[in-house]
């Protein structure tokens, strides 16, 4: 067990600003003696646009170099209507017309079950590399995909050696990784995880690799204890790591590794933002840029018009009006790019409200990491609620016991301020959050609540809406009804497994579904002005 700790800011101190990296130059050049390009992304998100740059920019090279590759480093399917609505599908066929070579799984892959993500990497035509994804259900690990995968330029050997992050138990759903007794029958090697990159590393360079090269859904969230800047501390022979997850944007920085070696270190940001270029010289070493991706960029016209007959088949589902917002409910600003991770929002608010008020409970909970995009001033369509709500959860009513509710609100805040997908944006309830106390709560090496450390809370003052709409305090020992995602109630996603004894009912309704209804019936279709605002409901003590 462990609690997540301020220890990982050393790591911090490691990282050296710079995007050049001298080492490992071989010693032959490649047979044309052409540098090796390769481009990447990562967190797109369903940015769907952005692959005909992509695809140009790789076309482009290879008109003057065949030593060119394109990867991605995860989250592709999932985070927009696109990927939603066909459960991958349309992306897909995006990205093998956009010619892809090598892929790794990001956290959002397997937001659609297992089975769902083999039929979606089976469709790919890049080879999916993931070093650290095994099988169990056999009895005795068995890797599921290519550790690595060697590319050969001329005389020189390069390793693509993808990575997934372990904490995609947590993010996704983590049923999916269970069997029907909730044993883990996969596993993403969050308890050997650098041995077992390390061994990959080491194989991959006994083959004959002149160059190893990351890629990898890590990202470098300090609070993590398994990042991108964390394997390469505790690894050697990397030479470069293309990351994401974190959906930073990082041109190129040099971190050390376990025997002192720089790696470099890049992230195109996310929704195709940029897409990176690495660049490998025979007699330079490795570079990194980060090329905007604009109007003014070079498309392929053959992935344009794949991707408009993806949204022309996708167009009259998306297109049908549902209502009308009378202000816009906002999901970022010029402080976060993701406000309902961090504090109440009058879009999380909403989100919450339709819950309760469609499912007659107590209380309803979210988390801020389901609440995906803002809703517009003015007409609201389908898709704008499809890309609010898009990952298909199922809505649930849990029976939990007031202190089931406290210890609920205490796990949801253990990191703030710090940005988590599992903060939860409430209906019925209100309360304060004391910063100035250490979280006591426990979490494994999965990032799953293990219990509490000590009896000090930073919860104050909860209080639940009673059936008179009076605010009352939360009675530890009385039943309420909570509505919310089976992801949170059913599945402990966002390692809520502190709600693992609840009783949850599973209605079978899509969340999508309810919110349309909320909008059409509860509200008449039209969203109020009163939803631009919080309406007060966690007050943040400091």
């Amino acid at each position: 067990m462990k609690r997540i700790l301020t220890f990982a800011f050393a790591v911090l101190a490691l990282v050296v600003a710079g995007a050049c990296s001298p080492k490992h130059l071989p010693q032959q050049a490649s047979q044309n003696d052409q540098p090796i390009v390769i481009f990447y992304d990562n967190d797109v998100h369903c940015a769907v646009d952005g692959y005909a740059v992509s695809a140009a920019l790789k076309k482009e090279a290879l008109q003057t170099n065949p030593n060119v590759l394109l990867v991605s480093a995860g989250d592709y399917v999932q985070g927009g209507s696109l990927g939603a609505a066909s459960k991958g599908e349309y992306i897909v066929s995006i990205m093998n017309q956009a010619d892809y070579d090598v892929v790794t799984l990001g956290n959002h892959e397997f937001d659609y079950g297992m089975p769902r993500m083999g039929q979606i990497t089976e469709g790919l035509n890049a080879t999916v590399s993931a070093c650290n994804l095994f099988d169990l259900r056999s009895g005795k690990p068995e890797v599921m995909f290519p550790a690595y995968v060697m590319k050969s330029f001329g005389n020189v050997d390069v390793a693509i050696l993808g990575i997934a992050t372990p904490y995609s138990f947590v993010s996704s759903t983590p049923s999916y990784f269970q069997n029907e007794k909730g044993e883990y029958v996969y596993s993403l090697s969050s308890e050997n995880f650098f041995s077992t990159v390390q061994k990959s590393i080491d194989k991959a360079r006994k083959e004959g690799a002149e160059y190893v090269i990351a890629v990898t859904h890590l990202g470098d969230d300090i609070l993590d204890e398994i990042n991108a800047l964390t394997m390469i501390m505790n690894t050697s022979g990397l030479d470069a790591v293309l990351d994401g997850h974190s959906h930073s944007t990082i041109p190129g920085n040099l971190v050390a590794d376990k025997k002192g070696h720089r790696v470099l270190h890049t992230s195109t940001g996310s929704h195709f933002e940029a897409v990176g270029k690495l660049t490998i010289d025979p007699k330079a070493g490795l570079s990194s840029e980060l090329i905007a991706v604009s109007a003014q960029s070079p498309r392929d016209a053959k992935v344009d018009s794949v991707i408009a007959a993806v949204k022309a088949e996708y167009a009259a589902q998306g297109s049908r009006v549902v209502g009308r917002c009378e202000k816009p409910l906002i999901a970022a600003d010029e402080t976060h790019p993701r406000l309902a991770r961090i504090k109440e929002t009058g879009l999380g608010d909403f989100c919450a409200d339709a819950y309760r008020l469609r499912m007659h409970t107590d209380i309803a909970a979210l988390g801020g990491g389901s609440v995906r995009a803002a809703l517009p001033e003015g007409t609201i369509t389908y898709n704008d609620i499809f890309t609010l709500f898009p990952f298909n959860n199922t809505v649930g009513i849990a029976e939990m016991s007031g202190q089931m509710v406290l210890d609920m609100l205490e796990f949801s805040v253990y990191v703030s301020p710090v940005e988590f997908g599992g903060f939860l944006q409430v209906s019925g309830l209100k309360f304060d959050v004391d910063l100035s106390v250490t979280s006591q709560v426990l979490v494994d090496a999965n990032k799953m609540f293990v219990g509490f450390d000590g009896p000090e809370r930073r919860i104050r003052n909860a209080q639940v809406l009673s059936k008179d709409g009076v605010y009352e305090p939360v009675d530890p020992s009385r039943t309420y009804t909570v509505a919310g995602s089976t992801y949170l109630l059913k599945e402990c996603g966002d390692g809520f497994a502190v709600l693992s004894g609840a009783k949850v009912t599973d209605l079978g309704m899509l969340d999508l579904q309810l919110l349309e209804d909320f909008i059409t019936e509860t509200l008449g279709g039209v969203i109020p002005a009163s939803y631009e605002k919080p309406e007060g409901r966690i007050t943040f003590i400091k």
